[in-house]
C-alpha cells in the first residue's frame, strides 16, 4: 500500500504493508552509493537483512548510540567527519534505519552535507515512523535542548511492519505515540484505541497496521502540535535530580500525562481522567513517579522551560487545540494533587 504525504511543496512517498525486499526495487537505488545510518542494536540485528534488501549496492554504515535523543552536536560532528572521506562526484542514498534520533540526524545531514544525496527512512518502529513525518530535523545539546534545525522530509519511507512488530518491548511506547495523537487531534481515534487495546493481551497480539493511515493524516495536518504536547513536561525530567531513574520512554510518557492533567481545567468538555489512568495502568504504563524525584524541583523546571516554547500548547477539548498558555505555580500544584489523588485509587 502507498500514501503520499505532503508538507507545503515537499512530498514523501510512503510504502507500507509489505516487507522491504518486496517494496524496495533495485532500480530505485541503482547507481547510488548507500550510506545507512543506524543504532548499534539494529546494526547488530539487521546487518545481513539490509545487505540482502540492497543486494549489489555499495553500502557504508554509520553506527550511532542507542539513545533516543542521539541527534547531538557530538554525533553530528562525528558523522560529518565520517562523510568527509566520500567523493563529491558520486550520487548517494542516505538511509535512516533506526530510532527517532537517527531519523533526525540523517535528515539534518541530508540537508547540510555537500554530497549530492537522496534521503530515505526505513523505520524500525511506529514512533520512528512518526518522527519521519515531522518536517523539522534538529540537532540538540542534550535531550530536547535544540541548537540547530533544518527542514527535511524523506523522499521515501518504507515501513516494514514485520520489523516494527518484532520490537515487542517497544509496542507500549508506540501506543503512547498514538495516544498522544488522539489527545491532540481526534477524540474518536483515542476512543478506538481504548476499545481495541483494553489490556496488555490485546496490545501484544494486535498489529498497528490499521493505524498507519489515520496517524499519517493527523501528522500531515498537525505534526508540530502533536510533538509539542508533553515536550516541556518531559524535558523537565532531564533537568531534575534523580531524573535518571526514569528511562527516556518513561520521561516521555509521564511528561505527556502531567501535561494532560495540568490541561484538565481548561477543557470545555469533561474528561474522565481517572478511567484514563486506570486504563494506562492496565496496559503496563509506568504511571507512578519514583519517590526519590523531587516534585517541587521538577515543577520549577517546567516553569523555567516553558519560556523557550513561548508557553504550553493547550487542548480546548480532547482532539481540539486551543491557544497557548503559561503554567503557574498556582495551577501546577493542583495538577500534582489531582495526579497523586488518582494514584492512591489505582
Amino acid at each position: 500500500m502507498q500514501l503520499i504525504y505532503q508538507k507545503q511543496e515537499q512530498k514523501t512517498r510512503i510504502t507500507y504493508g509489505e516487507i522491504l525486499t518486496n517494496s524496495i526495487k533495485p532500480a530505485a537505488y541503482a547507481n547510488k552509493h548507500l550510506v545507512i545510518f543506524t543504532n548499534q542494536r539494529y546494526y547488530d540485528r539487521f546487518f545481513d537483512k539490509l545487505a540482502r534488501v540492497f543486494k549489489g549496492a555499495t553500502i557504508d554504515w554509520y553506527v550511532c548510540s542507542n539513545l533516543v535523543y542521539g541527534n547531538t552536536v557530538s554525533e553530528l560532528m562525528d558523522a560529518l567527519h565520517f562523510l568527509k572521506r566520500f567523493s563529491a562526484n558520486e550520487a548517494y542514498l542516505f538511509v535512516a534505519f533506526g530510532n527517532e534520533g537517527v531519523v533526525q540526524l540523517t535528515g539534518f545531514l541530508s540537508q547540510i552535507t555537500p554530497l549530492k544525496n537522496t534521503y530515505w527512512v526505513l523505520p524500525i518502529s511506529l514512533r520512528a515512523y512518526m518522527q519521519a513525518l515531522v518536517k523539522e530535523s534538529t540537532i540538540c545539546d542534550g535531550p530536547l535542548d535544540t541548537l540547530m534545525t533544518t527542514q527535511a522530509l524523506p523522499e521515501q519511507i518504507f515501513l516494514d511492519q514485520t520489523i516494527a512488530q518484532k520490537q515487542l518491548d517497544g509496542k507500549l511506547v508506540d501506543l503512547q505515540m498514538f495516544i498522544r495523537t488522539g489527545l491532540v487531534c481526534d477524540h474518536g481515534f483515542l476512543q478506538n484505541l481504548y476499545s481495541n487495546f483494553p489490556s496488555q493481551k490485546e496490545l501484544e497480539s494486535t498489529a498497528f497496521s490499521a493505524l498507519v493511515e489515520p496517524v499519517t493524516r493527523f501528522y500531515q495536518k498537525d505534526a508540530e502540535k502533536i510533538v509539542a504536547f508533553g515536550r516541556v513536561f518531559e524535558a523537565a525530567f532531564y533537568l531534575t535530580e534523580k531524573g535518571h531513574l526514569l528511562s527516556e520512554s518513561m520521561k516521555r510518557f509521564l511528561g505527556l500525562l502531567f501535561h494532560l492533567i495540568w490541561n484538565l481545567p481548561s477543557l470545555k468538555e469533561a474528561f474522565h481522567i481517572e478511567n484514563f489512568m486506570h486504563w494506562l495502568g492496565q496496559l503496563g504504563f509506568p504511571i507512578f513517579l519514583p519517590e526519590q524525584i523531587s516534585v517541587a524541583e521538577y515543577l520549577q523546571n517546567v516553569l523555567k522551560l516553558q519560556a523557550k516554547e513561548n508557553g504550553l500548547v493547550v487542548l480546548q477539548k480532547i482532539g481540539t487545540m486551543g491557544e497557548k498558555q503559561f503554567a503557574t505555580e498556582q495551577n501546577l500544584l493542583p495538577a500534582l494533587e489531582t495526579y497523586q489523588k488518582i494514584c492512591t485509587k489505582i
